[in-house]
């Protein structure tokens, strides 16, 4: 069972109202390639961004929803590209905090809808876990307002205790005879009054 506290925290292992206020960084030379591919993912999705991403991908989605492998991912982020084409989206790569490795990268994500009559902002948090030896990206977590989504998975956690399977109602001729004779055995006893000893008592 997980700590209340470390409920709280997100992806970088910080609170939210701690990771939003991050100092933002310079990129290095091979961070500012991912940079841009990701700047083209959240907005043109050309399939030459994919190129970023290992084969073992995971891309942890906003509601809690998880996307295994580069070809799921790929399938995911060209169904949103059409969504995605009329959005400004302004990405800041944040100091990356000591519970995370230094390959890691933290991006604060601002996207506000040019389609809007009332215009809205979205503020992400963007985690990216890259391998050592290629930096490929092995890991994408996304977060809305930069807190961990857990009412969804709550939610498929709970929905998994209500599976009933065909054989549940079924049992063995032995307990069938044991159950019934159970009941004959409450049916006939009579209630008692407890402290019954003790009503003249006064």
């Amino acid at each position: 069972m997980h700590h209340l506290s470390n409920l709280k925290c997100n992806a970088t292992g910080l609170a939210p109202e701690h990771s939003m206020v991050l100092p933002e960084r310079v990129p290095s030379a091979d961070e500012v390639v991912i940079m841009d591919g990701l700047f083209q993912l959240y907005t043109k999705c050309t399939p030459q961004v994919f190129a970023m991403f290992a084969p073992e991908v995971i891309y942890t989605m906003p509601n809690g929803n998880v996307v295994v492998g580069l070809n799921a991912v790929i399938k995911q982020f060209t169904m949103m590209a059409e969504s995605h084409s009329h959005r400004l989206v302004r990405q800041r790569l944040l100091h990356t905090p000591e519970s995370l490795s230094s390959q890691a990268m933290v991006i604060d994500q601002t996207v506000s809808n040019r389609n809007d009559l009332q215009p809205s902002n979205e503020r992400n948090l963007i985690v990216l876990k890259r391998r050592e030896h290629d930096g490929l990206i092995t890991s994408l977590t996304e977060e809305a307002g930069h807190r961990r989504a857990t009412v969804p998975l709550a939610a498929r956690a709970a929905s998994a205790n209500l599976f009933n399977s065909p054989t549940d109602n079924m049992v063995s001729p032995c307990t069938s005879k044991l159950n019934l004779n159970k009941r004959r055995h409450h049916l006939k006893g009579k209630p008692t009054t407890l402290f019954a000893g003790m009503t003249g008592m006064s």
